[in-house]
């Protein structure tokens, strides 16, 4: 069985990006299109991994093939950067306790193991949620299940390095698509191929028993990616303006939203500009895991 382990929806709420918060959302796919697309890809089940959320998730959330998560925005305390954590194949209840501890990862993680819930450390090596280090990483990892070991919006190299702390701490290896447009979506999967339902393939998953296979991120994977969202933005406006042309609202957003114009005018100098800092931020990371002295070592008090 094939699952891409990483997908997002609208439900994933506003973008990141800084000063779009208000105007893009970081996805425009629905649930429903997920699930197809997968489908039609090739995935046996399909997962969503919203941030934060599992409204997308519950919306399929009755069907055998469907692994309802949660791509969780895990905060240092005082610190300034998170970290992104899937959880898999869990509860409504769950969810709420997870996004009221998430706060603080030395409260969070705790729950997570007590709870038995998979829980995989998503994109190690990239510096989009901040300058995390390499005595954070460490401090993290006798916690987490997994490392997502392929990512399919991430740079060979960044996606090298997860794979290589993954087989040095002994941790299951996971991947997906990280997908926000519908292009991605599938292209990036785990498989386990003894597994014949949801429930077997979670065990298969669990213990190391699965493979991870697909595409790995890019310039024009990204590129493209900026594009599509924009294009998203700018469908979504117009939906609302044709059903409620008298909103006042929806026309400040649609005018607002041409300030997100050079997104669409210039994708390519946009991912020129990410991937260069990513790549710097990921040889820092590699540096910092080796050079690191004992004594600097981060200690989350529980796993001291």
């Amino acid at each position: 069985m094939r699952a891409d382990l990483h997908v997002h929806t609208r439900y994933s709420g506003p973008s990141t990006l800084p000063g779009l918060s208000r105007v893009l959302r970081e996805s425009y796919n629905t649930p429903e299109q997920v699930y197809r697309l997968a489908k039609a890809r090739g995935m046996d089940l399909v997962a969503i991994t919203d941030h934060d959320a599992i409204g997308g998730a519950l919306v399929l959330g009755d069907r055998d093939d469907v692994i309802v998560g949660c791509e969780v925005t895990a905060e240092f305390p005082d610190e300034p950067f998170c970290v992104h954590l899937n959880v898999l194949d869990i509860t409504e209840t769950q969810h709420d306790e997870i996004q009221r501890r998430r706060r603080d990862v030395r409260d969070l993680l705790p729950y997570l193991r007590a709870q038995g819930i998979f829980t995989s450390l998503n994109h190690v090596a990239s510096g989009w949620n901040g300058p995390i280090t390499g005595s954070h990483v460490t401090a993290l990892l006798p916690w987490v299940d997994a490392l997502e070991i392929r990512n399919g919006s991430r740079l060979t190299g960044q996606n090298r390095t997860a794979a290589s702390l993954a087989a040095a701490y002994g941790k299951v290896a996971a991947a997906g698509s990280d997908a926000h447009t519908p292009y991605a979506i599938g292209r990036t999967w785990v498989e386990a191929p003894a597994a014949a339902t949801r429930d077997e393939f979670m065990r298969e998953l669990r213990a190391g028993r699965a493979r991870v296979g697909g595409e790995h991120g890019g310039y024009f994977r990204l590129a493209n990616d900026i594009v599509r969202a924009a294009a998203g933005f700018y469908s979504d406006r117009f939906r609302m303006l044709v059903q409620r042309p008298w909103c006042w609202d929806c026309h400040a957003l649609w005018w607002c939203g041409l300030a997100a114009m050079p997104v669409v005018a210039i994708p390519l100098l946009l991912a020129v500009a990410h991937f260069v800092r990513e790549a710097r931020f990921n040889r820092g990371l590699l540096f910092d895991l080796v050079a690191q002295p004992a004594s600097a070592a981060v200690r989350l008090p529980e796993a001291a």
